[in-house]
């Protein structure tokens, strides 16, 4: 693959243009990786524009005049050119393409910071001049080890010491990293203690101190340990020591200076790993929805005697809901619905696992009836509901065709909603507890008229629990007024309305859970 590349000369003569394509000719080959990268993912071509014009371009037959996908690239936080990408799209896309954006913005600051240092060798041309190339060290590292060991061993370099050691403690429970410029240089043990002493006073540190902890350190002629604040915090420091002649005051501000930069360095690497974390959990959190809607029964049963309706709509990315439809010649017609606690990956991972259990036993069972389906089911789930401390609400019902008649069994689930065509809609309540909650269910079967005109909605409790601006539930009695007035519409009519006056009632608010129903209303054979 090659790529299309306008030269420096040509490149300056644009106002603007110098230090991009000046890292785009010192970067070339980390450039095309990530364009072939892009390329290998599905894109037909990635590149660099800056006022409308192309500076780099894969392939090279390609100018990207019309692409799918376009992020700023900027400087001190004004954009300066835009990285662009065809033949993609998608919110995972864009997230990674911003994620490169930032990293090239990243080492423009670089350069950008490298340029203003190297003004200022005027005054002070040795320690400038020493950072400079620290910065040149660490510019390529991609990972927090590797700037510690390139920080240890400039550090070592600039001040002319012979040993050292670099700590890094991150956020979130991860693991502290140590680098030390040799084994037999202090302990482990002797430098997270010294790390931890410059880090509760908050300042450079000097030893050996005859009036603190560490008057006397094997081996240790001297030491200058200087904390590293990343995000506002001490998450790092580093020490340099046995250097001929001892640390003065210029070693103390040139230590300083290599931490403010090692800072810099710790933190952009930190913030373009959140954004590449935040892309990559993206898109298995998309890849996880897909999976759980294909899970959901595709097509609607066509029941002869019934008109069904049923959708979800998970409160995240996936959820802890499910229904499903078994339909088997020569067997009664078998849907569930289902609600596990919890939300996110869990309770999908748990979801599917409730539903497969009803799934095979509603198929397979030589006379499946809910309540056999359901107590079949819990011996099933118990001990894995129990170990991870879980449970799901289910209902399970079985209509027999021309009958007439539903039968259902329901462990612990609301709300269930029964409305005949010539009474008023009533609140079904569950006879056993939900399903993990005790080891044998104590479900029975239950008998409903479906008739022309009898309606049953079952539904999970994101509908009766959403809230308002007010704080104010939706509650039961509001879902059972709402089924009254909404008994002569069809089954997906009734269930439009029912999202669309909980949507209304939450008046913009964020969905607090899943919301999934099954709506089945009799109907003329």
């Amino acid at each position: 693959m090659r790529g299309g590349l306008r030269t420096a000369t040509d490149a300056l003569n644009c106002a603007g243009h110098g230090m991009l394509v000046a890292l785009l000719s010192s970067q070339y080959q980390r450039f095309a990786a990530i364009a072939e990268a892009w390329l290998a993912q599905g894109a037909s071509a990635f590149g660099v524009f800056q006022d409308g014009h192309p500076l780099i371009y894969w392939p090279s037959s390609h100018r990207l005049a019309r692409p799918s996908l376009s992020v700023p690239i900027t400087q001190d936080e004004q954009p300066i050119a835009d990285l662009r990408v065809a033949g993609v799209t998608g919110m995972a896309a864009e997230l990674r393409l911003r994620a490169d954006a930032a990293l090239i913005s990243y080492l423009l600051q670089l350069e950008h910071d490298l340029q203003c240092m190297t003004a200022d060798l005027v005054t002070s041309q040795d320690q400038q001049l020493a950072l400079y190339r620290l910065s040149q060290s660490m510019r390529d590292h991609v990972t927090v080890h590797e700037t510690l060991r390139s920080l240890v061993a400039e550090g070592m370099r600039m001040t002319k010491s012979h040993a050292g050691f670099a700590a890094f403690i991150p956020k979130h429970g991860q693991d502290p990293l140590l680098v030390k410029s040799s084994e037999s240089f202090l302990s482990d043990e002797m430098a997270w203690r010294i790390y931890w002493h410059t880090r509760s006073l908050e300042h450079a540190v000097s030893l050996p101190d005859p009036d603190g902890d560490f008057p006397l350190l094997p081996g240790i002629e001297d030491l200058l340990a200087v904390p590293i604040r990343v995000r506002g915090s001490i998450m790092a420091g580093m020490a340099m020591a046995n250097r001929a002649g001892g640390f003065g005051t210029p070693d103390m501000k040139l230590m300083q200076a290599i931490a403010d930069q090692a800072s810099a360095q710790i933190e952009r690497m930190l913030l373009y790993q959140e954004m590449f974390d935040q892309a990559k959990l993206r898109t298995e959190m998309d890849l996880a929805r897909r999976v759980q809607l294909d899970l959901l029964p595709r097509q609607l049963p066509q029941i002869a005697g019934l008109d069904i309706y049923a959708t979800s709509r998970p409160a995240y990315q996936v959820g802890g809901d499910f229904f499903d439809f078994i339909v088997n010649p020569g067997r009664p017609f078998v849907f569930s619905l289902g609600d596990v606690t919890g939300k996110g990956l869990s309770a999908a991972l748990l979801m599917t696992m409730t539903r497969s259990a009803i799934h095979s036993k509603a198929q397979f069972m030589p006379f499946p009836t809910p309540e056999a389906v359901m107590r079949q089911s819990n011996e099933d789930l118990y001990n894995d509901f129990t170990r991870v401390g879980v449970f799901a609400t289910v209902f399970v019902g079985q209509y027999e065709l021309g009958s007439q008649r539903l039968i259902y069994a329901n462990a612990g689930h609301a709300p269930v909603i029964y409305r005949p065509f010539d009474g008023p809609a009533q609140l079904l309540r569950a006879d056993s507890t939900a399903i993990g909650i005790l080891p044998v269910s104590h479900c029975r079967n239950q008998t409903l008229n479906m008739r022309p005109g009898d309606v049953l909605v079952v539904a999970t409790d994101g509908f009766s629990d959403a809230r308002n601006a007010h704080d104010e539930t939706f509650d039961i009695e509001r879902l059972i007024d709402l089924i009254d007035q909404l008994a002569p519409r069809t089954a997906r009519e009734i269930a439009d309305a029912m999202f669309e006056t909980v949507d209304r009632f939450g008046g913009g608010r964020n969905q607090d859970d899943d919301q999934t129903l099954v709506v089945i209303k009799g109907a003329a054979s």
